[in-house]
């Protein structure tokens, strides 16, 4: 598939634990609604004389969930939340499915990082957003 952003979306869209919709490049600020964020730069990793080489494309996935500023465990389940999330991507790698980016033919995907970064809270609406961020590593 040439369309890089339709192919992750159609990959993301397996996860069984999504509760809505998957949205990309936008977002509408309520529990449980998750979405898809490119990061700038496709960058070359290894570029070979005739223009073929290996290619990285990063993304982020952002989810907006329930926050307490109180002492419940809320903050922290909604972390494992996200965390599974992130497992799940790992076990995707692992198991060699990985999104269709034909004609390119894709080497791996992975986390960039080992756990969900807390990336706001809105305290008037009780609602936190966590993030973290992943690269497909491609043959091109």
């Amino acid at each position: 598939m040439d369309n890089k952003n339709t192919a992750m979306l159609e990959y993301l869209r397996q996860y069984p634990g999504l509760q809505s919709f998957l949205f990309f490049n936008s977002m509408v600020d309520q529990i449980g609604n998750t979405s898809v964020q490119t990061v700038s730069g496709e960058t070359w990793e290894k570029k070979y004389v005739r223009g073929h080489g290996i290619k990285q494309w990063d993304f982020a996935v952002v989810k907006i969930a329930q926050a307490d500023t109180g002492t419940s465990d809320i903050n922290a389940d909604e972390t494992q939340a996200v965390q599974d999330f992130m497992d799940w991507i790992d076990e995707q790698n692992k198991a060699g499915n990985f999104p269709d980016f034909s004609p390119s033919k894709v080497l791996s995907i992975q986390n960039l990082q080992n756990m969900p970064n807390f990336a706001g809270i809105d305290n008037n609406e009780g609602t936190a957003k966590y993030m973290f961020q992943c690269r497909v590593r491609y043959y091109e």
